[in-house]
């Protein structure tokens, strides 16, 4: 009984959390967002996406959580965005992760 509740109570926290991993190469950055050239999944072309940055945004730099304004984002660096699709605010990025420089 107690692995069923476990498991339960996992695939519950599962379909609450839609987060969904973009990956790509920077194309713009501005002080509200940002674009992300990311390889559609169906297609398999390049397409440019905007994404927002709000003040809930986590930024990683590497291991290390900096603000968005001091992560110094370069136009072609490698990033991965992730979306929460369960917010209500259209393609805004819950977290953005960056190499360490």
């Amino acid at each position: 009984m107690g692995a069923t509740v476990i498991l339960a109570s996992t695939m519950v926290a599962v379909v609450h959390a839609h987060e969904v991993l973009y990956r790509g190469t920077v194309l713009a950055v501005q002080p509200t967002r940002l674009q992300v050239k990311t390889i559609d999944e169906k297609t398999k072309k390049e397409e440019p996406v905007w994404f927002s940055v709000g003040k809930d945004t986590k930024v990683k730099r590497g291991d290390k959580a900096v603000p968005y304004t001091d992560a110094k984002i370069a136009n072609g660096e490698r990033i991965v965005v992730v979306v929460n699709h369960d917010a209500e605010g259209k393609m805004l990025a819950a977290e953005l992760r960056l190499a360490a420089k």
